[in-house]
């Protein structure tokens, strides 16, 4: 029975210090590379900002018309996300669940994606793995938006409340955040129809609200970001394009101030509508994005 304890005791003993030799060699070149001191968090030494991070895990919100949707939608939209040190391909998801007249629900995730980064952009991140290249698993968001103003006299005011889960993965390759986030936004439009030809429309569009969300830096757990955007479209009865311009700006100013400028072309007022989306990063966020939504949507009529 000694002798078995001894052995045993032995083989895992061996083992362990096999692991640990194994363990600390593959990270040798990231310890080395940002001069690790053993003791400090790996996470805590990460920027916890757009420009440091994924294409989807701080994105700027979307850009609306003032106005709550009136139709369940589902959509779908197959994404690229192209920047000199990191290509990157998902798949987009979103339901829309209209709550009365006055209000909707909405959750989005991005379910999988595809990365891969070369060494510059893979050293900036303080990403751990040194091949730097795999699938990640997106956030989970959620939120309510609500009429507040619907006129036509005055400008159209909306309210939007979302908040994002700590689902995403691979922190370790600086992937998601792996931390909560929400946002509140005031959302305003206002519709100008042609007397010429009434079947088309012009709609300009702006808001304003707030930003935030956890970091892992032991000096500023928190980040605060001012919101912001304006935008336009031209619509008929088929066909829409809009065009916005949107941000926020964080009070680190450490790759925290994304702006996007957002083109999108496509049909509207079917039951099965497509489009074509592109988007250009024009500041701390150096990606240029190219998406095809599907996009279902119905109603559901209600018994007198």
């Amino acid at each position: 029975m000694f002798k078995k304890l001894v052995l045993f005791t032995a083989i895992l003993c061996f083992s362990i210090s096999l692991y640990a030799q194994y363990g600390q060699g593959e990270l040798d070149w990231w310890t080395n590379k940002h001069n690790w001191d053993g003791h400090t968090e790996w996470f805590h030494m990460m920027t916890t900002s757009a420009a440091f991070l994924g294409p989807n895990a701080l994105p700027v919100p979307v850009l609306r018309d003032g106005l709550v949707e009136s139709k369940f939608s589902f959509e779908m939209r197959p994404e690229a996300h192209i920047s000199k040190g990191d290509q990157t391909y998902n798949l987009f998801t979103s339901f829309i669940a209209p709550l009365g007249k006055s209000a909707s629900f909405e959750v989005f995730l991005v379910p999988s994606e595809y990365y891969k980064m070369d060494t510059i952009t893979r050293d900036e991140r303080l990403a751990r793995h040194q091949n730097a290249e795999g699938y990640a698993g997106g956030d989970f968001w959620f939120g309510t938006n609500i009429q507040l103003i619907r006129d036509k006299r005055f400008p159209d005011l909306m309210m939007s409340v979302y908040f994002k889960t700590a689902s995403g993965t691979n922190l370790s390759d600086a992937r998601y955040t792996d931390t909560p986030a929400y946002y509140l936004l005031l959302n305003a439009g206002k519709t100008i129809i042609f007397k010429k030809n009434k079947n088309i429309q012009f709609r300009y569009f702006g808001d304003l609200g707030v930003y935030i969300w956890q970091t892992w830096s032991e000096i500023n757990s928190q980040d605060d970001a001012f919101l912001y955007g304006i935008g336009a479209q031209l619509q008929n009865l088929d066909y829409l394009f809009k065009l916005s311009l949107t941000g926020y700006h964080g009070y680190l100013n450490n790759g925290d101030r994304p702006a996007v400028l957002r083109m999108q072309l496509g049909t509207h007022n079917r039951h099965l509508n497509f489009v074509a989306k592109y988007q250009i990063g024009l500041h701390d966020y150096n990606y240029q994005s190219v998406g095809f939504s599907l996009i279902y949507q119905f109603s559901i009529k209600h018994e007198q």
